[in-house]
């Protein structure tokens, strides 16, 4: 269970979402015949919870589901005084063999044993089964990346790096469980959002395979520790007549407009000057580069140029874009003394520098780039021998980010040499090279 919130305390009443605006959301386009379902999930009664619905109205239309389950669920009751984890594990698997058939008698079902509310620590294990397997799937249907999580987080970690190892055609959709128990309505990515109304058979077959999970939303025993997991204010946000999934928009960072809005409020939208937070952390980021100059840099989303004034002192030539014609106003007008330095009106989801680049910078503008995969493809083609990989990013849910931070970093990171790795609360930063060589061996300092 997540740190973030507590299943037996009091969350967001369904009465709130019915108040939202939900009920006015895009409709979701279903799976085609000839599509293939890949649904990972982090415990058994996710797959009903989240995308029941999905998974029988594909059934409908023809399309072959797979449902993977990462752990066996066997950690929902670490203080049962009546079930060991191995019962748990036992139970849970034939609750979601019965849940499955109940939803799609030809569906698939796997089982990969990893361990419940750990899968952080078994990212590369999960992330390695789907990549030998994505080319079997034109669609990959996760958690939520900001559920919170650590295990549904964790499933939408590892579908964003398997995509971004390979050549992939798959989609990605995501679908929130605990969200609807912590959020609230301004915690969701509303552009991203789709609704895929359920008929009343539909409906009734994912009632049926919800109640096949007893283990969660029945007290095990009357004992303390053995508490349901699912008591019936959370299972309300499940049996609505429809469900929501995340589903990723044109990139917003091809829209201008959307940015430009930004600057017509303010001239720093995000404080950039002013914030002692936004200070520090541009001071960790120069201080995190491997070397001390380099050759040709691309710095994309320059915004007000502080940044792009910082990389000038130590680059030969700067190539510094944004999609916002006011951030390069701005940009063009603070480094005017520096011919040295390119500042462009232009956008990652259409273009990229041409030549080989020495430095990439991308600070704060990963997570607007829906297709990470082409991305980080982008990066490693450009990169000189020796290259560097600069990622900066927030790392808290925010309505218009497609991805968060971990997301963005395990696409960049894909083939590379990490080289510096620094974690907060609030952001994340890490350095890639294509070479595996310490600041320490590049210096002489050891042999």
């Amino acid at each position: 269970m997540s740190v973030g919130f507590d299943h037996l305390q009091s969350g967001t009443d369904e009465s709130v979402w019915a108040a939202s605006a939900l009920d006015q959301l895009p409709p979701l386009e279903l799976p085609e015949p000839s599509d293939r379902v890949l649904l990972l999930v982090a415990h058994p009664d996710d797959e009903t919870l989240g995308a029941g619905g999905l998974v029988a109205a594909a059934a409908d239309r023809g399309v072959a589901v797979h449902v993977v389950v990462a752990t066996d669920g066997d950690a929902s009751h670490p203080n049962s005084p009546t079930h060991t984890p191995a019962q748990l594990a036992a139970i849970r698997r034939e609750e979601l063999r019965a849940a499955v058939a109940a939803l799609d008698p030809r569906a698939r079902t796997t089982f990969l044993g990893l361990p419940d509310g750990q899968l952080s620590a078994h990212l590369g294990s999960l992330t390695s089964w789907l990549t030998a397997h994505l080319d079997d799937y034109t669609l990959l249907v996760t958690p939520w990346a900001h559920d919170a999580h650590p295990d549904h987080e964790a499933c939408a970690r590892a579908g964003a790096a398997a995509l971004a190892a390979g050549p992939h055609r798959v989609r990605h959709w995501q679908f929130p469980i605990w969200a609807w128990h912590w959020g609230t309505p301004d915690d969701l990515p509303w552009p991203r959002l789709r609704r895929l109304d359920l008929d009343p058979a539909t409906r009734a077959r994912k009632d049926a395979a919800l109640a096949c999970h007893v283990s969660q939303h029945s007290a095990l025993s009357a004992a303390p520790g053995d508490e349901a997991i699912l008591p019936p204010s959370i299972v309300a946000h499940f049996r609505r007549g429809f469900e929501t999934f995340v589903v990723l928009p044109d990139n917003p960072t091809s829209d201008a407009g959307y940015f430009d809005d930004l600057y017509a409020a303010a001239d720093d939208p995000w404080s950039l000057a002013d914030s002692f937070y936004e200070r520090r952390k541009r001071a960790i980021l120069l201080a995190a580069l491997p070397r001390e100059r380099f050759g040709r840099a691309f710095e994309p989303g320059c915004a007000t140029g502080l940044l792009t004034a910082a990389l000038a002192e130590r680059c030969d030539h700067v190539v510094a874009w944004d999609v916002a014609a006011a951030a390069v106003r701005q940009t063009a007008d603070r480094m005017a003394g520096s011919p040295h330095v390119t500042v462009e009106q232009r956008s990652l989801a259409e273009d990229w520098p041409e030549g080989s680049l020495d430095l990439v910078v991308l600070s704060e503008v990963g997570y607007y780039v829906d297709d990470l995969v082409a991305l980080a493809g982008r990066v490693r083609a450009s990169l000189a021998d020796g290259g560097v990989v600069v990622a900066c990013h927030w790392r808290h849910p925010a309505p218009d980010h497609a991805h968060p931070a971990e997301l963005v970093h395990d696409a960049l990171g894909t083939a590379l040499h990490r080289l510096v790795a620094h974690e907060e609360a609030d952001f994340r930063l890490d350095v890639w090279s294509t070479s595996p060589e310490s600041v320490a061996r590049a210096a002489g300092i050891l042999g």
